[in-house]
């Protein structure tokens, strides 16, 4: 998991001892894994069958399989072609520039904080399984408890708080005994006639019903945002990569955890198809794990999964919000922000860059209270943040490979050159809406990375193509508010 110290991302590589202990293999995949499962995968079973039917959401997990692998390797070669360069950001502002490296670390930021804001709903939403009043969505009351946890983990972290290496096994064995009993049962309890009874949606589109999955390639085009989410977190062992005890374990560690959580998220989404039908799953609670594990062993069964899924979201939050303190003080240590962002009192905390994270995930659970979906908007906003980054990364090494500076550059650029498009279609097609509104919280940003290139006294603050791309994104943003304004936009 994350740690708070008083080096920079960037720069601790250089800095730091050679003979620091680091972070060794096994721990950089857990921290893949477990930065990665939070909530996501209990509530994938309903995300995915309102989207398809088993037959093409087998197709989409192919897809995406390949392109999150294909992403992972991309970021492994890269911490081997660039060991002096720590994190996505660091790729971005490398290959691009200090805008584009802003624009990367900006939507890293914004991802992490919203990510953190699903995790609130859907903590309120697990617990209203033991306490009725939280059963029913997001309220005011579930506000306030969200607000509450909100800033008692920003004052723990502000205090200098972080997670031991025990704390962290206990955290990733709450998250994944619950998932794996829950993967077993569902392969006891799979029957191919279930499963097969209406594998392409055929009948349901038939029938006409507002449950009707559409064509093909909608119903493909629908899962991408909902499997795209899950996979937030895979980037852990690359932004940490500074810690680890060898660069190479950073490649093998993101390439191994990717492919374990593909295997989960397949599993856990795709068996339950056999259990019960598509009808039937639309009709489970959220999060549907605890409901169908429920229905399939009894009572004692949702309590289990609502457990597991509580500690889950407690110790991904925690995480995410030191990922997201993290990520603004890389920014402000490569003088993309303002160089307060990057002191750190008297714990060795962030305090400024903990107080604007908190201050945001405040202000968005409230706007959260007007959404007809709130988790659903909020990882969905968060996926589209995170593609950004993601991108900007791939194509650093679709940029490496063609100028041959990696080892075997065909296969490495092939592989990022697939990832790569793979997210850009994939968040368009899923949610231009959504990079409209991500546009919109790019404007203060760009008020915060000229203060910190004036700070610098650079000369331009922004050169060449770095102009247009700032009207591009300041006007995008100023189209998603007045879009919104007339309704055409809803959260």
């Amino acid at each position: 998991m994350a740690e708070l110290t008083g080096s920079s991302s960037a720069g601790s590589a250089s800095s730091e001892p050679a003979s620091k202990r680091g972070i060794g293999l096994i721990g950089l995949i857990a921290l893949v894994i477990s930065s990665s499962i939070g909530s996501g995968v209990f509530a994938l079973s309903t995300d995915i069958s309102a989207a398809a039917a088993p037959g093409a959401a087998i197709i989409a997990w192919i897809i995406t399989g390949i392109g999150f692998i294909g992403l992972a390797t991309t970021f492994g070669k890269l911490s081997l072609a660039r060991p002096d360069l720590d994190g996505i950001v660091a790729y971005a502002n490398e290959g691009f520039g200090p805008f584009v490296g802003f624009v990367s670390g900006w939507g890293y930021w914004l991802s992490i904080w919203i990510g953190n804001v699903a995790f609130g709903v859907m903590l309120v939403t697990a617990i209203g399984y033991f306490f009725p009043p939280f059963a029913d969505g997001l309220t005011v009351p579930a506000v306030v408890f969200i607000s509450v946890m909100n800033w008692a983990i920003i004052l723990l972290v502000n205090h200098g708080v972080e997670e031991a290496s025990v704390v962290n096994a206990i955290v990733m064995c709450c998250k994944l005994i619950p998932i794996f009993v829950f993967i077993v049962t569902m392969l006891f309890m799979f029957s191919f006639d279930v499963f097969t009874a209406d594998f392409w949606g055929t009948l349901a589109n038939n029938l006409g019903n507002d449950a009707a999955p559409g064509s093909l390639t909608t119903q493909i085009i629908n899962c991408f945002m909902v499997m795209m989410w899950v996979f937030v977190g895979m980037e852990g062992a690359a932004v940490l990569g500074h810690r680890a005890r060898r660069k190479a374990d950073v490649s093998r560690a993101t390439i191994l955890g990717t492919s374990a959580l593909v295997f989960i998220y397949v599993a856990a989404s795709v068996l339950p198809y056999g259990y019960l039908t598509r009808d039937e799953l639309l009709t489970m609670g959220s999060p549907s794990m605890v409901y169908i594990f429920q229905e399939a062993v009894g009572s004692w069964g949702g309590a289990f999964i609502a457990g597991g899924l509580v500690i889950s979201i407690l110790g991904a939050w925690l995480s995410y919000t030191i990922l997201a303190s993290e990520a603004m003080r890389t920014m402000a240590d490569m003088e993309l922000l303002s160089s307060g962002f990057a002191k750190l009192n008297a714990h060795g905390a962030p305090t400024l860059c903990l107080v604007v994270t908190g201050a945001m995930i405040q202000l968005l659970s409230i706007v959260m209270l007007f959404s007809e979906a709130a988790y659903q908007f909020a990882y969905s906003l968060c996926t589209a943040s995170i593609v950004i980054s993601w991108s900007l990364a791939s194509a650093y090494m679709v940029k490496l490979a063609r100028a041959r500076e990696v080892e075997q550059a065909g296969s490495a650029l092939a592989l990022s050159l697939f990832a790569t498009v793979f997210l850009v279609v994939a968040v368009v097609l899923a949610g231009v809406d959504l990079l409209l509104l991500c546009c919109i919280a790019y404007i203060p940003g760009l008020v915060c990375y000229i203060a910190a290139r004036r700070e610098q006294r650079c000369d331009h603050i922004l050169e060449g193509f770095e102009k247009p791309l700032a009207v591009v994104l300041v006007g995008l943003g100023v189209v998603a508010i007045a879009l919104v304004a007339m309704g055409i936009i809803t959260i």
